[in-house]
């Protein structure tokens, strides 16, 4: 392949990395429940006259149905449901309102079912609220995987393997002699390339069942693109494949990782950092899986495909660089992604999804376990490997295959990040904006009713400060009672509470939140010689009661989690070096002594000297 083909093909494949990795959004895929109005566990003293469910993504409000079920059993349609946000291209996390009807007193259960608009997954869930009456809250749920997609996205990511696969295999055959390894590297690159078609026309099939399903105005402008450029991709690394073109099939077959992780999940932080981990953890770990079942496909077709016992053992020796940087590559990148979807040890312990990746972590450390057997088996002398080679790498290749089925399940489950299964947050910020000529930051800590401290940070935008800011105050007004009570029961509850200065531009103030539901924070900014600045901000207070009981620990590991990555790249790091240096020492011949002096060397030097 020449030259200026390989610079257009890492162009391309460049340029594709960067449209859909900066273009990325923080977010995760599922729509999931984040918070609601009135929360989960909530007791009011009057019933609310609306619900709001604040989700994680963009929604599909065609397909979104929310329903009361009272304590009976009898179910309570809401009407009126609309979007508070609806930023579709942006996909931006949406807040769905909808009108309750008319309630009693007793406890009652809100029942919703949406379409995330990012990928086309449903999820649905329940939380209960009480009006004059404690509820026990439901605490998180989770949407089973659809089969369909499931099974989708399994051809998709053994399609990307098997040209992988090809790939690297197809490199190691090179060691041979060349009318040797030909024959070899057809039949993979063949089979490689009717998988990819294979994936191609799986994903077309589940797009066309969910346009069936949803219709055409579930698919977003983003989804759509970037579903069709994976289509290009994986068609392109096909063809690429088929007639032999290494470098094409690999950059197509990149591409076709990036694609597909920014089909799935972003993660809670999201941006290019998330999707750039994300698509290397996905490549390295499906290179591996692909590499060890061509390797083990070689070693059962060894006679049909005209090799020896000595040439396939070769070619696996030669698998050993990219299988370690494979499994390095899959446990820094693992690390570091479980720090996002998995926010505490009960949370990877009481969910699908985290007992789903506990499986798949633990599964993949059996088949390192097997594969450094497998190595230490072909690089030992006198052994001979024709008769223990090929049942270790085809179990190794059988465990790689379940781990790859386990991946494609996390990637159409929910993330274990609810709220409730993690303690001991930081301080969440409800409210940052600019008001007036000020930037206004509010946070509460704790979210629950009772005793809270706020903290209102103000910055003034204007240079130089019209005004220095002498004091803060705020008050607190329980709205959801008001509204509810608005003309029979008169003004809610307000309690004004005067800020005191932390820094120069934070204030503190403790406040006595009211039972869990909706509230009004109204802040007042006074400044010397400038009128006061006043907002209200809009929250929901935290459930008080039914509080999850703690299995083994719901402290947030994702900090330990992520920091755990940072250390095992650098322990790789060293033992690279280290690895290196020592070849290097090895492989440099010795120094030979200098020689005696002889009859007319002395005299040579002698010579030489003058």
């Amino acid at each position: 392949m020449g030259a200026r083909r390989v610079l257009v093909t890492l162009a391309v494949a460049l340029g594709t990395a960067l449209l859909v990795g900066l273009g990325a959004s923080p977010a995760s895929a599922h729509a999931y429940l984040a918070s609601s109005t009135p929360g989960d566990g909530a007791s009011l003293s009057a019933a609310p006259r609306t619900v709001e469910l604040h989700f994680t993504e963009h929604v599909v409000p065609e397909a979104t149905e929310i329903s009361v079920v009272t304590a009976d059993g009898h179910r309570l349609p809401a009407t009126g449901l609309h979007l508070l946000e609806s930023d579709e291209d942006q996909e931006a996390p949406a807040s769905v309102v909808a009108t309750l009807p008319s309630l009693g007193v007793g406890a009652y259960h809100v029942a919703w079912r949406t379409l995330s608009s990012d990928d086309l997954h449903e999820s649905a869930g329940t939380f209960a609220f009480g009006v004059q009456s404690e509820v026990e809250a439901t605490g998180p749920s989770e949407t089973n995987p659809d089969l369909f997609e499931l099974v989708g996205r399994w051809a998709v990511l053994a399609g990307i393997g098997a040209g992988l696969g090809a790939v690297v295999v197809g490199r190691l055959l090179h060691r041979l002699p060349a009318e040797r390894g030909r024959m070899p590297w057809a039949h993979l690159r063949r089979l490689a390339a009717r998988l990819l078609v294979v994936a191609a026309v799986v994903a077309a099939a589940v797009a066309l069942v969910d346009l069936a399903r949803f219709g055409a105005g579930a698919f977003t402008t983003g989804y759509v693109v970037r579903w069709g450029l994976r289509e290009v991709a994986l068609l392109g690394a096909a063809l690429a494949l088929a007639r032999g073109c290494r470098w094409t099939a690999t950059a197509s077959l990149g591409v076709a990782g990036l694609l597909t992780v920014s089909i799935g999940h972003f993660g809670l932080r999201g941006g290019p950092t998330w999707v750039l981990t994300s698509t290397a953890h996905l490549l390295a770990a499906l290179l591996w899986a692909g590499s060890v079942g061509a390797l083990a496909l070689l070693g059962l077709r060894s006679a049909g495909l005209g090799l020896t016992g000595p040439e396939v053992r070769t070619v696996l020796r030669g698998f050993r660089v990219p299988a370690t940087v494979s499994v390095v590559v899959v446990g820094v990148t693992g690390l570091y992604l479980a720090s996002d979807v998995v926010v505490s040890v009960d949370a990877a312990l009481l969910t699908t999804y985290g007992r789903v990746l506990l499986a798949k972590v633990a599964l993949a450390g059996v088949v390192g376990l097997v594969a450094l057997v497998t190595t230490r088996r072909l690089h030992a002398r006198g052994v001979q490997a024709q008769g223990t080679r090929r049942p270790l790498v085809g179990v190794e290749a059988v465990g790689l295959l379940v781990v790859v089925a386990l991946a494609g399940l996390l990637a159409t489950g929910q993330p274990a990040v609810s709220p409730r299964l993690v303690t001991e947050q930081a301080p969440s910020v409800i409210d940052d904006r600019p008001v007036a000529d000020l930037q206004q930051t509010v946070a509460l800590r704790p979210n629950r009713p009772g005793a809270s401290v706020a903290l209102v940070d103000v910055l003034d935008t204007r240079r130089p400060s019209p005004g220095p800011v002498t004091g803060v105050s705020v008050t607190v007004r329980d709205s959801s009672a008001g509204d509810a009570a608005a003309g029979a029961a008169g003004p809610s509850k307000a309690q004004a509470v005067t800020a005191t200065p932390v820094t120069r531009t934070r204030w503190s103030a403790a406040l006595e939140l009211p039972s869990s539901g909706a509230v009004d924070l109204d802040v007042v900014v006074h400044r010397r010689g400038v009128a006061d600045v006043r907002s209200t901000v809009h929250w929901v207070v935290g459930p008080s009661s039914s509080e999850p009981v703690t299995v083994v620990s719901r402290a947030p590991v994702s900090g330990l989690l992520a920091w755990s990555s940072v250390a095992l790249a650098f322990a790789a790091l060293g033992a690279a070096l280290l690895l290196r240096a020592r070849r290097s020492r090895a492989v440099s011949p010795p120094r030979r002594p200098r020689p005696a002096d002889e009859p007319g060397t002395a005299a040579l030097r002698d010579r030489v000297a003058r």
